[in-house]
Order: structure tokens, then C-alpha cells, then sequence
């Protein structure tokens, strides 16, 4: 049966997780067992221990009784006492060295202990009728069957001790043998494991890193509205499953945005088209009116003064019609490099000489500098902003043209001492035909925000710090347009 791609990462991953756990498990449960084996080990040490001291302590009792049994030859009743002693010690070490000697060793404790009776038989017959005898012969015999088996007794108590050393010693390399393979296990299943960490960590991250990578590229071109890039496939499981969304994501995104574009171009062509019937409707309903009541044989001065109305309203359709043509073109520019303060002093010398600017004061304060830019839609701009502001002023108000440099940009305020402009208006005064003048098309200010616009400015209407007015502020950018 197929994995499904739901959980063929979790699985992978469960995997990884569940060999790594596994080989963990394994090596705890190998070193638990080494240690529990060389604590077993080190405690057979320590019995090994206890059994080569008891095994020295033989051999020295040995040895001691073999002394005073030679000098039980001499003077027996001065040595009686400690030969008794000796002799108890060695029974007593050979009673608790038994337990501690392999089974098929205890044949050498029944030697030693047959070799340590016939050592006090020897003594007590022999070396007793040779004393009381006084046959020195017999004496001499004697002694030396006593060093005979006292020889023998040596052999057997220090074979005994070399036993329990062997035991020790024995036990000491098993100990060692089982340290050196649980290092050697750990360090194997450390590999094992370092290897699968590292292999699984390559596979997870050619299975997750790298595909999250392209969403992650895909996403930033998603939010950059790119929507005709595309993830494609990528990565295995949950991670395809969410290229697969990713891409999809991106053709609705598509498909929305162009429905969007789609409305709010139908908005836009809507509302230009309300506007321009709005602007239109009025002079070409006056010029219907005055052409039905026209007549030939009328009055020539009547028919003269409705004909001059006739052209006024028809030149009104030419202005709205002209307007619309620079605001479409507002981004069309042709730039070359301008001398701001002899061209901002031209253009209002310009103002103030047409018939919209005569007799309006039009003050300049301009710091020099330079600007690329397109001279006649600038020109354009500043005698647009300059005829508003002599709609709203009366001859005697002066009009302020103020220009400074601020950083990059190059500053110019437009000033009058009208009414001013509401709060709420400051943003709509910039949209397509809105406009509270009578006879306005509303398209002026439209038109000098995508010049500006175009020439990568701002324009704004700022306060104008308790004073009566409005002022106009222009920031055009001093290096040069891309």
C-alpha cells in the first residue's frame, strides 16, 4: 500500500528519531551489563583479595610452626606453648582459606594439613623416645624428616597463596577485557550513532532546509507581487504537498489580482467618465440651449453676444479636453538640467505678465541650485499652483515663492492669503476632478501631482503655522531622474 504524502516526512523523520533512540538504547543496556559485570568482578577481587592475605597468613603459619617444631627438639618444654599456638593458627587458616580455593585445589589443603600431622606425629614419637633415650642419631633422623616435611608443608602453603593470587589476577584481566570492550562498544555505538545523526540530518535537510529555501524565495517573489513565478516541484511528502499549495496560492492570487486590476480599472474608467460628463455636461447643455434659440433673422447684436457664449463654452470643453491630455501624460517628461532660482523668477515674471496674474505682487526667495528635471511641466506645475493662488487672493495679498535645499531634495513653497484649505480637504484637492471653485474642472492639482510624481517628488498642502492661507510644499529630488 502507498506511503501517503502526509507522512512520509513524519515518517522519515519518526525513523531517524526511532535509530537514533534504538542505537542509544543498545549502548545503555551494553554498558549497564559491563558494569554490572565488572562490579562483579571487582567484587571477586575483593574475595581474591581476602583470599591471598589468608594465604600469606598460611604460609607465615607454616613457616612459624616449622620454626618451633625444630625447637621443640631442643627444649621441649620451653617451646611446648607456642608450638600448640602455631600449630592451632595453621588448622584455623586452613579452616578459612577452604572456602576461598577453587574445588579442585583442596586437595593441597588436605596435603598441607596431612603433612602438617605428620609433622607433630614425627615430633611427638620420634624426637620424644630420642630424648629420653639419649640416642642422638635418632635425634639427627628425626630433624631431618621434620625439615623434609616442613619442605613439603612450604610447597603446598605457597602454592595455596599463589592460588589466590592467581585467582586475583585472573579476575583483574576479566575486569580489564570487559572495561576495554564496553569502551570499545560505546565508541562504536557513538559512531553508529554520530554517523546516523549526520546522514539523517543530510537527508532531512536536502528534504526540508533546501525546499523551504525555494518557498521561502517564492514567497518574498509572491509578496513583491510577482505572481508568475512558481515553486514547482519541490521536496517529498508534507513539503511538496505545500509547494503544491504554494503554486496554487499563486494562481488565485493571480486570478484575484487581475479581477481587482479588472474593477478598478472599470472604478477608474467609471469615474472619469462621471467626471468628464459632469465637467461637460454643463457647457455643452448651455451651448444646446443657445443654439435652439438662435435665429437668423434674430438681432446681430443679441445673435453677437450668444455667439461669444457659444465660444466661451466650447473653449470650457477644450480646457476639460486638454486637461485629461496632461494629466494621462503627467509621467512623459523631457529633462535637461535647470538653474532653479532664474527659472523659478522667470516663470513668476511669466505669471504675473498673462492676464490670470496681472496686478498679484509675486515675491521669489530662491536658493540657488540645480535640478534635472523637464523644464515646461515644472513651468507647468508652478503657474498652475500660482493661478490658484491668485484665484483666492486679492490684488493686494502677496504671493510667497520660497525655494531652500534640505538634504537630498530641493524644497519649494508655494504661499497665499486666501481662505486656506479645510483639514479634511488637504487630500482630496490632489484627486480627479474635485473642486470647489465654480467653472473648475477639478484636474489642475491632479495634473501637477503626477508631474511631480513623475519627477520622483512629493506635493502636499502644509500648515502654515497660525497664518491665513493655504501653502502648497513641492520636494523634488536634486540627483538625477532614472
Amino acid at each position: 500500500m502507498p506511503r501517503s504524502p502526509r507522512s512520509l516526512l513524519a515518517r522519515q523523520v519518526a525513523l531517524a528519531l526511532g535509530a537514533v533512540g534504538l542505537l542509544a538504547t543498545a549502548m545503555c543496556a551494553l554498558m549497564l551489563v559491563i558494569i554490572s559485570d565488572v562490579s562483579g568482578l571487582v567484587a571477586g577481587m575483593r574475595h581474591d583479595e581476602a583470599a591471598i592475605r589468608q594465604g600469606l597468613e598460611l604460609a607465615t603459619a607454616v613457616r612459624e610452626l616449622a620454626l618451633e617444631t625444630q625447637g621443640m627438639t631442643v627444649d621441649g618444654e620451653r617451646h611446648r606453648s607456642r608450638y600448640e599456638d602455631r600449630r592451632n593458627q595453621v588448622r584455623a587458616r586452613i579452616q578459612e582459606l577452604s572456602p576461598r580455593i577453587p574445588e579442585r585445589e583442596h586437595w593441597r589443603l588436605e596435603a598441607l594439613g596431612q603433612k602438617t600431622q605428620r609433622m607433630h606425629d614425627t615430633l611427638m614419637a620420634g624426637a620424644t623416645r630420642a630424648v629420653n633415650t639419649g640416642d642422638v642419631d635418632e635425634l639427627g633422623r628425626v630433624r631431618l624428616e621434620l625439615e623434609t616435611l616442613s619442605g613439603e608443608a612450604f610447597t603446598h602453603a605457597d602454592a595455596l597463596a599463589q592460588i589466590a593470587a592467581s585467582q586475583m589476577a585472573h579476575a583483574h584481566v576479566l575486569a580489564t577485557d570487559a572495561t576495554r570492550t564496553g569502551l570499545i562498544g560505546g565508541g562504536v555505538f557513538v559512531l553508529l550513532i554520530l554517523g546516523l545523526s549526520l546522514w539523517f540530518s543530510i537527508r532531512l535537510r536536502v528534504a526540508v532546509l533546501k525546499p523551504l529555501s525555494q518557498l521561502t524565495q517564492a514567497a518574498r517573489a509572491f509578496g513583491g507581487g510577482n505572481f508568475e513565478h512558481r515553486v514547482g516541484p519541490v521536496g517529498q511528502g508534507e513539503i511538496a504537498e505545500l509547494g503544491e499549495a504554494f503554486d496554487h496560492m499563486a494562481d488565485e492570487l493571480a486570478r484575484r489580482e487581475a479581477r481587482v486590476v479588472h474593477h478598478e480599472r472599470m472604478a477608474a474608467i467609471g469615474q472619469l467618465a462621471a467626471g468628464i460628463a459632469h465637467e461637460m455636461n454643463n457647457p455643452i447643455g448651455i451651448i444646446r440651449g443657445y443654439l435652439k434659440t438662435m435665429r437668423p433673422d434674430g438681432d446681430p447684436a443679441l445673435l453677437a453676444e450668444e455667439l461669444q457664449i457659444l465660444d466661451e463654452e466650447a473653449a470650457q470643453c477644450q480646457r476639460i479636453a486638454e486637461d485629461l491630455l496632461a494629466y494621462a501624460r503627467s509621467d512623459d517628461l523631457s529633462t535637461e538640467t535647470i538653474e532653479l532660482q532664474p527659472f523659478l523668477k522667470e516663470t513668476a515674471t511669466r505669471f504675473g505678465e498673462s492676464t490670470v496674474g496681472q496686478g498679484y505682487t509675486i515675491a521669489v526667495e530662491a536658493a540657488p541650485e540645480r535640478l534635472v528635471g523637464d523644464r515646461s511641466r515644472l513651468r507647468q506645475v508652478l503657474l498652475n499652483l500660482l493661478a490658484n493662488a491668485a484665484q483666492v487672493s486679492t490684488p493686494q495679498q502677496e504671493i510667497m515663492v520660497r525655494g531652500r535645499v534640505d538634504g537630498g531634495y530641493y524644497e519649494l513653497h508655494v504661499e497665499d492669503r486666501g481662505p486656506g484649505i479645510a483639514q479634511e480637504d488637504r487630500r482630496r484637492v490632489f484627486e480627479p476632478f474635485f473642486t470647489k471653485r465654480a467653472g473648475g474642472t477639478g484636474l489642475g492639482l491632479a495634473v501637477c501631482k503626477g508631474i511631480v510624481e513623475a519627477h520622483r517628488g512629493t506635493i502636499e498642502v502644509v500648515d502654515t503655522r497660525g497664518q491665513q492661507g493655504a501653502t502648497f510644499c513641492l520636494r523634488l529630488p536634486l540627483e538625477s531622474r532614472e
